[in-house]
């Protein structure tokens, strides 16, 4: 192969592995979203306040990074169905296909502040946050101020707004208001809900009872802005939330300065690893930059006999592909194959190759057949790795001297499933 020609592969190597790189690092991204967006579902899940209407309670302000930004307990009162109530993007009105909890969970208490998805159609917004007022089967009114609950004035706790007072709002549907049985007592299975800016709220006065299946969860906290981080609940020293947010956390951690999970896809000889086993991959070379052909820490040399996961080379269809393999050849070592023997520096690998499959051939099988300088001396920076219970093309026999720098790092560990897990190396 001439320079040129070979500066031309190499150049092409260079950006497949640069696009792949890229692609591995943003597919790890996306699982992490995917796992943030499952255990949001019944776990937490952050919501804006777009309005005034729980003022002073929580501000609200529908510019970028104005009012104030809450967490929601998404399993307080049961887990929902998933996706019930979704509204698509450019759509009127939600997607409703169950009307009960998948799991059900403690009761909405008087005075809780909840986000519910609104029972009225066609609005702007259709996620709503108010308080609690009034329980399945009770009779309310709002009188001089008050909510009277069964004919008795129901007195505000001391952690509610000072001053406390809601309007009575002629210009709404009466609901809480008027004495009618179909406008006053809570229907089962609904809530009545109101703001506690009572004069600037659109509430249960006007859209009436909330069915416990549209509510998504209690109001735990505000986390945004920090100057107004209030805890209402005490959810954030729980082990559910500490938990989610720590799964999240070790999940990005590990895959950024520890390693990666893979999962086998071929066999490794004696044993080592059987196909479909999930693999830790640890970055015994050094912990790489996220999206750069880069490392940020130096690592450690690789051992013969270690498995390592290493990135295949750019193909035609663009695709560079990981296989666990076992380094048998190091920077600077003559490796040389006979029949199912491997001599590295003229000594014999019995003892790690004993069991080995190595015969298998093609025509590009070429590398370590020679002793020719060209076929069987590791080049600096690289180093010799095969899987004899795989093709040849899948290793060094036919892709030749594997650069360190596509050697993700050791398989140092089997983690899945359980009861065949194990150490390696």
């Amino acid at each position: 192969m001439s320079k040129s020609s070979q500066n031309s592969e190499n150049t092409k190597e260079h950006s497949g592995h640069s696009v792949n790189d890229r692609w591995a690092w943003l597919r790890s991204i996306l699982v992490a979203i995917f796992i943030a967006l499952c255990i949001r579902w019944p776990v937490a899940e952050p919501f804006k306040i777009p309005s005034g209407s729980m003022e002073p309670t929580l501000h609200g302000d529908e510019r970028f990074l104005k009012g104030d930004r809450i967490f929601v307990n998404k399993h307080a009162y049961g887990i929902r169905y998933p996706f019930n109530g979704f509204r698509f993007p450019f759509t009127p009105n939600p997607l409703w296909y169950a009307d009960s909890m998948l799991w059900e969970g403690d009761d909405p208490e008087r005075w809780d502040i909840a986000v519910f998805k609104s029972v009225e159609e066609g609005v702007a917004h259709d996620t709503l946050v108010k308080r609690i007022v009034a329980l399945p089967g009770e009779r309310v009114q709002i009188r001089q101020g008050k909510i009277e609950i069964n004919g008795e004035p129901v007195e505000f706790p001391d952690y509610m707004p000072e001053e406390m007072y809601y309007t009575f709002e002629p210009r709404s549907n009466m609901y809480g208001i008027a004495p009618d049985e179909e406008l006053s007592v809570v229907p089962e299975g609904h809530f009545f809900m109101l703001g506690d800016n009572s004069l600037h709220s659109r509430d249960g006065r006007w859209f009436g009872f909330v069915p416990k299946d549209h509510i998504l969860g209690e109001v735990t906290s505000i986390w945004w802005p920090m100057s107004r981080w209030d805890d209402f609940t005490g959810y954030t020293s729980s082990i559910w939330w500490k938990g989610f947010w720590g799964l999240v956390a070790t999940y990005i951690l590990m895959r950024l300065t520890m390693g990666r999970f893979w999962k086998a896809d071929s066999n490794l000889p004696t044993g080592i690893i059987k196909r479909g086993e999930h693999v830790f991959v640890r970055y015994a070379l050094g912990i790489p930059v996220p999206f750069l052909q880069k490392r940020i820490t130096s690592g450690r040399p690789l051992n013969r006999g270690e498995t390592v996961l290493f990135r295949t080379r750019f193909d035609d269809g663009g695709e560079w592909q990981g296989v666990l393999g076992i380094v048998i050849g190091l920077p600077g070592e003559r490796v040389v194959i006979e029949n199912n023997d491997v001599l590295v520096e003229n000594v014999r690998q019995t003892e790690m190759t004993k069991g080995w499959d190595l015969a298998k051939n093609n025509p590009n099988d070429k590398f370590g057949r020679s002793k020719g300088k060209e076929f069987s001396l590791v080049p600096d920076g690289h180093v010799f790795i095969v899987n004899p219970e795989s093709s040849p093309e899948e290793d060094s026999r036919c892709l030749g001297w594997i650069p360190l720098e596509n050697v993700i790092g050791n398989a140092s560990l089997v983690w899945w499933p359980p009861h065949k897990a194990r150490r390696l190396n």
